[in-house]
């Protein structure tokens, strides 16, 4: 199963339509949004971020971030932190505002996927795997950001779909 990782949206549609893009143009199955779907108030976007993920709910796996107070109940389901399986891994997903590094490397997962920083980064901690996208707005070194999970590979990539960082699972 591919996967494609974001986080950081802050408001941001049109970086939005761009990485949704990409996911259908790799053929995406699943799309883990790490939190932060919205900026600090309120936005004009809203609505459009709102409408263009619920056309593609069923395939979303969510949490919210600390700018997601104002998420509409007719969104998915986004709890502050999330577990799934995907190819045989179990996988944790949170925003990273909560739940710290030590609290989260105590789980019984493999994969910790992690936003909030906006700094893309894959680090292996013992036999666990940390995945932070970056952000698809306003990265704070770099680029924005993304990543897709691709039978044992991840990578994260530039909205360009360039390949910044790869690494096995």
């Amino acid at each position: 199963m591919k996967c494609m990782i974001i986080s950081d949206i802050h408001g941001d549609i049109y970086n939005l339509n761009k990485v949704l893009d990409i996911y259908s143009k790799e053929k995406c199955n699943k799309l883990f949004i790490l939190g932060d779907l919205f900026n600090y108030g309120i936005s004009l976007n809203n609505d459009d971020i709102i409408n263009r993920l619920n056309v593609m709910k069923d395939s979303i796996i969510g949490v919210c971030g600390n700018c997601d107070n104002n998420i509409k109940n007719n969104l998915f389901s986004m709890p502050y932190i999330n577990k799934t399986n995907i190819n045989n891994k179990n996988i944790v997903l949170t925003h990273g505002h909560l739940y710290s590094k030590n609290y989260l490397l105590n789980l019984d997962v493999d994969i910790i996927l992690i936003g909030h920083s906006h700094i893309a980064d894959i680090e292996r901690v013992g036999d666990k795997l940390l995945i932070n996208p970056g952000s698809i707005s306003k990265s704070r070194y770099g680029e924005n950001s993304f990543a897709i999970i691709d039978n044992n590979i991840v990578t994260i990539r530039n909205l360009d779909n360039q390949i910044l960082i790869e690494e096995k699972i």
